[in-house]
Parts: C-alpha cells; structure tokens; sequence
C-alpha cells in the first residue's frame, strides 16, 4: 500500500490554514491515533507520534481505517529501512494546539446551544400556562418541550464526551513535556545531555558563520575524578558530579548553555561572548568550584576542574573542530597543574 502521499500532511509542515473539512480530518486522525497508541502501549514520543501520524493521514485521508495488525505490518512495511519516508516535519505541539483549539470551539458551541435551548425550554413552558392557549396548541408545545429535553439531554452528553477528550489531550500535552524533558536532560546533573548540547552547538554556529555572531565554549573537566571513584566508590563520584552541576547552574549567566558532555566533562556555551569575556568567565566558575567541599565517610574533600576555552571564528569548518580544540586546551592545563 503506497503511503507516501498526503496533501494534509504537507499542509501541516507548511503551517498552512486549513480549511473546514481538513481540521475535522485532523481531529480524527489524532483521535485514532491516540488511540491506536494508547491501546498498544507505543510511548507517544516525537518520532513514534510523527511517524504513526503519518501512516494514519495518508490511510484516513483516502477513507480507511483499517485494523490494528494492518496498521502495524504498514508501518513495519514503510520503516524497514528505518528511512522508507523522509523528511517527517510535523509538530506534535501544534498538531495537539489545533484538536485542543477545535475542542475548544465545540465545547463553546454546545454551551451557547444548551443556554439557547434552556431559554426556549422556559419560554415554551410559560406559554403552556396561560389559559387562553387551546388543546392543539398545547400539545404542540408539549411536543416542542420534549424536543427541546431530547437535544438538551444529548447536547449534555455530547459535552461530557468532549471534556473527556479535552482531558485526554491535557494529559498529552503533560506527557509531550515529561518526555521532551527526558529527551533532553541528562538525569544525574540535570543538566542538558550531549545530543542536546550538539543541536544547540549546531544551531549557533552556522549564526555564528551565517551572521557574524559570535559565541564561545568551555570544556570542563573534572581533576583526578578517577581517584574519586577508586578512594570512595561509584555514589560518592555521583554526588560530586551532581554537586559540580548544581554550581555551573547557579554560576553561569541565564543565557548560558550547560550539559554534561559525557563522564565527568561539562560543556558551557556562552551566546554573544568573546574569547577574553568567555576565559574570565570559566575562571570565575573554577574559583567557585574549589570553594566547595565534599564529605564521605567522614572525609572531608574538595574538587578542582580544567577548562579550555574557544571563540567561533572563520578558522573552524564546524563545531566538533571547535571541540576539538577545546578539549585539547583542556587536557593542556591539566597537565599545567599536575
């Protein structure tokens, strides 16, 4: 079954309006989709939510709906290769804004037609009680009133549907962010983890080519974090960690970038910072480091680091050279001190 088409789909990474008929096929496709999920255990993640969406808009789009052992050979069919479909751009935050919009609209338009209806309920119920109205017209108001109770009472259930839904898409957008977070967040520092780091990395440097905007990295290293490890044990080196993390936090400026590059290495980006600005910077963060101390068993410790620091400039073809260098500025110092 070919899947590699579907107009709404395109509409949607083009941030183009959609029409009536569009956002009504949206709203389904989400819901099955959620569904669909929900039911087989599937973490809606960024990728998982974008691929399946995909699959559900081109198969809904034409009218199917097909079970869930097809959708899920479909979808084995179409990432075999793990690259079947490319280029899936679609955001999840806004396709879940849009059902929330249309959720939305519909809950106000069911309480404007359940006041509308109460009030006509109140007047039809006045007119059968003054005395001057015959027999047939007051069992068509009979009839009218119990018209009017029947959309009422299906009005109201409609609505607690759609509060459930409401809900459902709530609880999703909670989930979106506890996931991005996790996607994101290295667990033990709290800071933002490599694969972060690298996306922030790429971003500022092709600005810093792009536009002539500068920016300036630090690698940080931890002094004799093996001996740590070796003296006290794996938990002691993660509290250490986790303390060193907590500092870099509360040291650096707010529109800094700080992630744990892997073991004990830190990284620390710093938008819109030259060299000399960046190197006062990293001496102020070594200086606030060694005013910490550890204790473990009974020990008292305290902890040093080694940082190389580097500007973006024309001389770097991309961000691992400035990496590379930083990181051998680092390993210079260290060995400066020992």
């Amino acid at each position: 079954m070919d899947i590699k088409s579907c107009s709404l789909y395109e509409k949607l990474i083009k941030n183009e309006p959609l029409n009536e008929s569009e956002s009504k096929l949206l709203a389904e496709i989400v819901k099955e989709e959620l569904k669909f999920l929900l039911k087989n255990k599937i973490l809606p993640t960024p990728k998982n939510y974008e691929r399946w969406f995909y699959i559900f808009c081109a198969l809904m789009s034409t009218g199917l709906k097909p079970e869930d052992e097809n959708l899920i050979e479909i979808y084995n069919n179409a990432y075999k290769e793990d690259m079947t479909i490319t280029n899936i751009q679609i955001d999840i935050k806004h396709t879940l804004q849009v059902l929330s919009d249309i959720v939305y609209e519909l809950q106000k338009t069911l309480k404007e037609s359940h006041g509308h209806m109460s009030i006509k309920e109140q007047e039809l119920a006045e007119l059968q009680e003054k005395k001057e109205t015959n027999n047939f017209v007051t069992s068509v108001l009979l009839e009218l009133m119990m018209y009017i109770k029947d959309i009422k009472q299906q009005n109201e259930k409609f609505l607690k549907k759609i509060e459930q839904q409401q809900n459902v898409i709530d609880e999703l957008k909670t989930k979106l962010k506890i996931v991005e977070a996790e996607a994101n967040i290295d667990p033990l520092t709290n800071l933002f983890n490599r694969r972060s780091i690298e996306r922030s990395l790429e971003e500022l440097f092709n600005l810093c080519k792009k536009s002539q905007t500068s920016f300036s990295l630090a690698m940080i290293d931890l002094d004799d974090f093996k001996q740590i490890n070796d003296t006290y044990g794996h938990h002691v080196g993660d509290l250490v960690l986790a303390k060193v993390a907590s500092v870099l936090r509360t040291s650096m400026r707010a529109k800094d970038i700080i992630g744990r590059w892997g073991g004990d290495e830190f990284i620390a980006i710093m938008p819109n910072t030259n060299l000399e600005q960046a190197k006062v910077i990293s001496q102020r963060l070594k200086a606030s480091l060694e005013k910490i101390e550890i204790i473990a068993d009974g020990k008292r410790f305290k902890v040093s680091i080694s940082a190389g620091v580097v500007e973006c400039n024309q001389r770097y073809e991309d961000w691992r050279g400035m990496i590379k260098e930083a990181d051998a500025l680092m390993y210079r110092n260290k060995k400066k001190r020992n």
